[in-house]
């Protein structure tokens, strides 16, 4: 048990260090985490941002300028076959 509990301390020494600093100006000296130059506070396990349709920036066309006025004319239709029903 003593053995393993060695080796993994051994380990976690010779990991690479986060590169982020602290406000002191100094590196952080936390583990970077596998295949990342940041630590798990600094960043390390983001993976980034979604993509496609997962991403809140992903442009399917819903709010072009031709979209948007041709939903502008279909109201418009609606409420003028309301008003036209309350007349009548």
């Amino acid at each position: 048990m003593n053995q393993a509990v060695e080796t993994r301390l051994t380990h976690l020494r010779a990991a690479r260090r986060c590169g982020a600093r602290n406000r002191a100006g100094r590196p952080c000296e936390c583990p970077a985490i596998r295949g990342r130059e940041r630590c798990r506070l600094h960043g390390g396990r983001s993976p980034g941002a979604p993509e496609g349709h997962a991403n809140g920036m992903y442009r399917d066309g819903n709010f072009t300028a031709e979209a948007v006025s041709e939903r502008r004319w279909a109201k418009s239709l609606v409420v003028d076959f309301v008003e036209t029903r309350k007349d009548g």
